[in-house]
């Protein structure tokens, strides 16, 4: 009897808190939709600078990122190392918020650098950190669609925006780093015209 009484009770809770919840919880607008994938954060309604922020927060908090000049995947990351034996998985290294939030910054602050194409096209920002040299290095990675010299404007853009590190106040367990952001541009009407 005292188990058939607690099972109501819950189930009680239940029907009464979950239509609760779902006419509290919020609500996005058919204006904010965008196709984008099932974890996008929408940002293309906000006023510039805010849609700035938003993207920023949205690609940190490991959410894929829609507005008119960019699509970014989450922020990876790859791999990192320590000297001496041995190989470390990507889900033990430790994150990485000051270059994380410098890299999506600056991709995200340097769209008109970005390749011109008729078909649009995607650019992997890859990151090394070295705290051992005190450096960082980004180029283009493999998986991207435009790599190479082609990547080469939008690359150097973004290593300019880079902030300087304070490498004494960053913490990290291990010395080198690699994390990686995936950018799509959208099709651009003045594509570059190939040489004849």
């Amino acid at each position: 009897m005292r188990v058939q009484l607690i099972v109501a009770l819950i189930a009680g809770l239940v029907l009464v808190a979950l239509p609760l919840y779902l006419w509290r919880r919020p609500k996005a607008s058919n204006s904010d939709a965008v196709d984008a994938g099932p974890d996008a954060a929408v940002v293309d309604s906000a006023p510039p600078a805010d849609s700035a922020t938003n993207a920023l927060a949205a690609a940190l908090d490991g959410s894929a990122v829609a507005t008119n000049e960019i699509t970014l995947d989450k922020v990876k990351m790859v791999k990192c190392q320590r000297p001496g034996p041995g190989k470390t998985t990507p889900d033990m290294c430790d994150r990485q918020p000051f270059f994380e939030e410098a890299l999506v910054k600056a991709v995200l602050e340097n769209t008109t650098c970005a390749p011109k194409s008729p078909k649009g096209g995607s650019v992997s920002f890859a990151l090394k950190i070295d705290y051992k040299k005190k450096t960082f290095h980004v180029w283009a990675g493999k998986s991207g669609s435009v790599r190479g010299k082609r990547a080469a404007p939008v690359i150097d853009c973004v290593t300019r925006a880079m902030p300087q590190p304070n490498w004494d106040t960053l913490a990290h367990q291990y010395s080198i780093y690699t994390v990686a952001l995936q950018a799509t541009y959208p099709p651009s009407e003045k594509a570059e015209k190939s040489p004849r």
